[in-house]
């Protein structure tokens, strides 16, 4: 019987540490503790040895009442879990006109497109389902984002939809 062949193993990916420090705390203003996640609150100058041997930052606003992320910085394209979470809150269903799968189940869309300068944070990114949001990029069918942040489809025929308000 022949041994068993030699086991390879991919490279684990690098490890992400996360740390989330209040603004107004670095700023000298709060004594509001940093968090580390998955531990909990750590003091300020452990959350500054943290940062401090960092390769890389990516900057995250989130609502200062409710905690709930915002904008990211803009070298990050894909949307993080809790962005992902809050745009749930705010557009529970696929944002199509008369289309009712669950945000949970959609795609997220950028309204402006990420190569062409668009953010991910949440007043550009909507929950499309997988259908819809193939309509929107492979047909003529378009989105027009308004500044009061309403949006609204465009068909190819030039007929406007106003997208479903959410349910509250």
């Amino acid at each position: 019987m022949a041994p068993d062949a030699p086991r390879t193993f991919r490279s684990a990916p690098p490890a992400a540490v996360i740390v989330t420090v209040p603004a107004l705390t670095l700023l000298g203003h709060d004594a509001e503790p940093a968090t580390l996640e998955g531990y909990g609150p750590i003091d300020l100058d452990t959350a500054r040895r943290l940062a401090g041997t960092a390769r890389s930052w990516i900057r995250l606003l989130t609502h200062p009442v409710t905690g709930a992320p915002l904008v990211l910085d803009r070298r990050t394209y894909r949307v993080p879990v809790a962005l992902r979470r809050w745009l749930g809150i705010t557009s529970p269903i696929c944002v199509f006109p008369g289309c009712a799968r669950a945000a949970r189940d959609c795609d997220i869309d950028h309204l402006t497109a990420w190569a062409d300068g668009g953010t991910t944070d949440d007043d550009n990114l909507d929950p499309e389902c997988r259908h819809h949001h193939r309509v929107r990029h492979e047909s003529r069918w378009d989105i027009d984002d308004h500044p009061d942040g309403d949006t609204a489809w465009i068909s190819p025929l030039g007929g406007t939809y106003n997208t479903d308000p959410p349910p509250f």
